[in-house]
Protein backbone atom coordinates (compact mmCIF):
# COMPACT_ATOMS: atom_id res chain seq x y z
CA UNK A 1 0.00 0.00 0.00
CA UNK A 2 1.50 3.26 -1.28
CA UNK A 3 2.17 6.36 1.86
CA UNK A 4 1.33 8.93 -0.86
CA UNK A 5 -1.73 10.78 -1.99
CA UNK A 6 -4.73 9.61 -3.15
CA UNK A 7 -4.72 10.32 -6.82
CA UNK A 8 -8.27 11.34 -7.22
CA UNK A 9 -8.83 14.58 -7.95
CA UNK A 10 -10.11 16.68 -4.54
CA UNK A 11 -9.10 13.60 -2.04
CA UNK A 12 -6.21 14.74 -0.05
CA UNK A 13 -4.57 12.59 2.38
CA UNK A 14 -6.27 13.27 5.64
CA UNK A 15 -5.42 11.97 8.98
CA UNK A 16 -8.15 9.51 9.09
CA UNK A 17 -7.41 7.94 5.91
CA UNK A 18 -3.79 7.92 7.43
CA UNK A 19 -5.10 6.18 10.30
CA UNK A 20 -7.37 3.39 8.23
CA UNK A 21 -3.92 2.85 6.02
CA UNK A 22 -2.27 2.03 8.89
CA UNK A 23 -4.34 -0.64 10.27
CA UNK A 24 -4.26 -2.01 7.31
CA UNK A 25 -0.98 -2.01 6.95
CA UNK A 26 -0.14 -3.42 10.20
CA UNK A 27 -2.78 -6.15 10.06
CA UNK A 28 -1.80 -9.58 10.87
CA UNK A 29 -4.95 -11.26 8.62
CA UNK A 30 -8.22 -10.09 6.94
CA UNK A 31 -10.57 -7.17 8.82
CA UNK A 32 -13.81 -6.47 8.13
CA UNK A 33 -14.98 -2.92 8.20
CA UNK A 34 -16.51 -2.59 11.55
CA UNK A 35 -12.73 -4.09 12.69
CA UNK A 36 -11.17 -1.37 11.19
CA UNK A 37 -13.74 1.33 12.18
CA UNK A 38 -13.72 -0.20 16.12
CA UNK A 39 -9.38 0.23 15.70
CA UNK A 40 -9.88 3.93 14.04
CA UNK A 41 -12.08 4.63 17.18
CA UNK A 42 -9.31 3.86 19.21
CA UNK A 43 -7.06 6.23 17.35
CA UNK A 44 -9.40 8.92 15.68
CA UNK A 45 -12.55 9.03 17.82
CA UNK A 46 -14.49 11.67 15.37
CA UNK A 47 -14.01 9.09 12.53
CA UNK A 48 -17.91 7.47 11.48
CA UNK A 49 -18.14 4.42 9.86
CA UNK A 50 -19.27 6.08 6.26
CA UNK A 51 -15.86 7.39 6.49
CA UNK A 52 -14.22 3.89 6.28
CA UNK A 53 -16.31 2.86 3.76
CA UNK A 54 -15.50 5.23 1.94
CA UNK A 55 -11.90 5.15 1.97
CA UNK A 56 -11.98 1.49 1.39
CA UNK A 57 -13.58 1.87 -1.76
CA UNK A 58 -11.02 4.72 -3.03
CA UNK A 59 -8.57 2.09 -1.25
CA UNK A 60 -9.93 -0.52 -3.53
CA UNK A 61 -10.03 1.39 -6.83
CA UNK A 62 -6.43 2.31 -6.32
CA UNK A 63 -5.75 -1.14 -6.11
CA UNK A 64 -4.30 -0.40 -2.59
CA UNK A 65 -6.70 -2.90 -0.73
CA UNK A 66 -7.98 -6.33 -1.58
CA UNK A 67 -11.91 -7.33 -0.95
CA UNK A 68 -12.70 -10.53 0.01
CA UNK A 69 -16.40 -12.04 0.16
CA UNK A 70 -16.53 -14.68 2.52
CA UNK A 71 -19.77 -16.01 3.44
CA UNK A 72 -22.10 -12.94 3.80
CA UNK A 73 -19.34 -10.99 4.76
CA UNK A 74 -16.71 -8.53 2.90
CA UNK A 75 -13.02 -8.97 4.17
CA UNK A 76 -10.49 -6.55 3.42
CA UNK A 77 -6.17 -6.32 3.69
CA UNK A 78 -3.69 -4.37 1.78
CA UNK A 79 -2.69 -5.26 -1.61
CA UNK A 80 0.52 -7.20 -1.18
CA UNK A 81 2.47 -10.46 -2.23
CA UNK A 82 -0.55 -12.29 -3.93
CA UNK A 83 -2.15 -15.42 -1.36
CA UNK A 84 -4.85 -17.78 -1.41
CA UNK A 85 -7.23 -18.73 1.39
CA UNK A 86 -8.32 -21.53 3.61
CA UNK A 87 -11.51 -21.04 5.67
CA UNK A 88 -12.37 -22.76 8.20
CA UNK A 89 -16.34 -23.75 8.52
CA UNK A 90 -15.96 -23.95 12.20
CA UNK A 91 -14.79 -21.08 13.47
CA UNK A 92 -15.15 -19.16 10.47
CA UNK A 93 -11.11 -18.20 10.49
CA UNK A 94 -9.45 -17.12 7.09
CA UNK A 95 -5.86 -18.17 6.82
CA UNK A 96 -3.29 -17.75 4.14
CA UNK A 97 -1.42 -19.87 1.98
CA UNK A 98 1.00 -19.57 -0.97
CA UNK A 99 -0.07 -21.50 -3.66
CA UNK A 100 3.03 -21.46 -6.52
CA UNK A 101 1.33 -23.69 -8.92
CA UNK A 102 -1.44 -21.14 -9.66
CA UNK A 103 1.15 -19.12 -11.86
CA UNK A 104 2.29 -22.22 -13.55
CA UNK A 105 -1.56 -23.20 -14.13
CA UNK A 106 -2.36 -19.63 -15.85
CA UNK A 107 0.53 -19.76 -18.08
CA UNK A 108 -0.17 -23.19 -19.32
CA UNK A 109 -4.06 -22.11 -19.71
CA UNK A 110 -2.87 -19.82 -21.38
CA UNK A 111 -0.46 -21.37 -23.90
CA UNK A 112 -3.17 -24.42 -24.54
CA UNK A 113 -6.46 -22.89 -24.19
CA UNK A 114 -5.32 -19.51 -25.70
CA UNK A 115 -7.57 -18.24 -22.35
CA UNK A 116 -5.88 -15.10 -20.53
CA UNK A 117 -5.98 -15.60 -16.91
CA UNK A 118 -5.88 -12.35 -15.08
CA UNK A 119 -6.60 -13.26 -11.89
CA UNK A 120 -6.48 -16.76 -9.53
CA UNK A 121 -8.23 -16.97 -6.26
CA UNK A 122 -7.89 -20.48 -4.96
CA UNK A 123 -10.10 -20.93 -1.39
CA UNK A 124 -9.99 -24.29 0.17
CA UNK A 125 -13.03 -24.81 2.45
CA UNK A 126 -12.84 -27.31 5.43
CA UNK A 127 -12.01 -27.54 9.03
CA UNK A 128 -8.82 -25.77 10.76
CA UNK A 129 -6.37 -27.92 13.63
CA UNK A 130 -8.05 -26.73 16.46
CA UNK A 131 -11.83 -27.48 14.66
CA UNK A 132 -11.33 -30.75 13.53
CA UNK A 133 -10.76 -31.43 17.64
CA UNK A 134 -14.31 -30.52 18.40
CA UNK A 135 -17.30 -33.33 17.92
CA UNK A 136 -18.77 -32.71 14.55
CA UNK A 137 -22.30 -31.66 14.95
CA UNK A 138 -24.65 -32.94 11.93
CA UNK A 139 -24.90 -29.99 8.96
CA UNK A 140 -27.61 -27.53 9.38
CA UNK A 141 -26.82 -24.89 7.41
CA UNK A 142 -25.24 -23.37 3.82
CA UNK A 143 -23.64 -21.01 3.40
CA UNK A 144 -22.21 -19.04 -0.05
CA UNK A 145 -18.89 -18.69 -0.77
CA UNK A 146 -18.97 -15.62 -3.47
CA UNK A 147 -15.60 -14.66 -4.96
CA UNK A 148 -15.78 -11.46 -7.66
CA UNK A 149 -17.10 -13.72 -10.42
CA UNK A 150 -18.67 -17.22 -9.20
CA UNK A 151 -20.96 -18.63 -6.15
CA UNK A 152 -20.32 -21.70 -4.82
CA UNK A 153 -22.14 -23.18 -1.69
CA UNK A 154 -20.78 -25.24 0.75
CA UNK A 155 -22.32 -26.95 4.31
CA UNK A 156 -21.13 -25.35 7.02
CA UNK A 157 -21.73 -28.02 10.50
CA UNK A 158 -22.93 -26.27 13.85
Amino acid sequence: MKNESSGDIGQHNTQQRAVIKDILLNSKGHLNADEIYRQACQVSPGISLSTVYRNLRMFRKQGLVNQYQFGSRYFYEAAQVRHHHLVCLGCGRIFKFNCPSTENMKIKICREEGFKVTEADVRLIGYCPDCQKKPILPINKSVKMKSNNSVTKVSKRR
